[in-house]
């Protein structure tokens, strides 16, 4: 009888946590699809596949950003995808001295008597460029309705935190930051001025 009851007990703690394993995991399978992205047909590469998980596809970040347009990293340490563009309705700013070098504003704001500015910065490829990895520093000038300077502010690609690569790499879109004391808030163009290229 002991070995009975001994029996039913092991097998209870077995079933127990092979329900607990199951519940960790997913059952989806792959869906065939096919993709049209502003009226042109893309095929994804071979190691890309869509799921149907619930009645829903899951299509893989990288194939669908990149189709679309935008960078797409991942942070090993935070755990982070991170995705960025340029969408349509960005005013996007270059330097004629290096017309590879693009920026866009994003976010301006005011702390105390500090003006900082959250961007995207992108380089484009050149074609007798063999250097993929580069170094940015910039500054944005911006001006009244009267194209009188209100000030400049100084940025740079380096990230602010050892989590990121401090350089920006080909074909990649970056959110940058750039500051300095004063209030531009009031501002009606900008201008932006590579500073340092390597």
């Amino acid at each position: 009888m002991k070995k009975f009851i001994m029996g039913i007990v092991v097998g209870g703690i077995l079933s127990l946590t092979s329900v607990v394993a199951a519940s960790d995991s997913i059952q989806a399978y792959l869906f065939e699809a096919y993709f049209t992205i502003n009226g042109h047909s893309k095929t994804m590469d071979k190691g890309y596949s869509v799921l149907n998980y619930n009645g829903s596809a899951y299509v893989p970040v990288r194939f669908l950003a990149e189709q679309l347009g935008a960078s797409v990293d991942y942070n090993d340490v935070n755990k982070e995808i991170v995705i960025n563009h340029f969408s349509s309705n960005m005013k996007i700013l270059t330097d004629s001295k290096y017309p590879n070098v693009h920026f866009s504003l994003l976010d301006l704001y005011l702390d105390g008597g500090y003006t900082g500015i959250h961007g995207l910065l992108s380089v484009d490829h050149l074609n007798d460029a063999a250097i993929t990895e580069h170094e940015i520093d910039f500054s944005l000038s911006f001006y009244d309705t009267n194209e009188k300077l209100i000030g400049t502010a100084l940025g740079s690609q380096r990230a602010n935190s050892s989590d990121y690569k401090q350089t920006i790499s080909t074909g990649e879109i970056r959110v940058v930051n750039a500051g300095e004391v004063g209030d531009f808030s009031n501002y009606s163009n900008v201008k932006l001025k590579v500073t340092n290229y390597k």
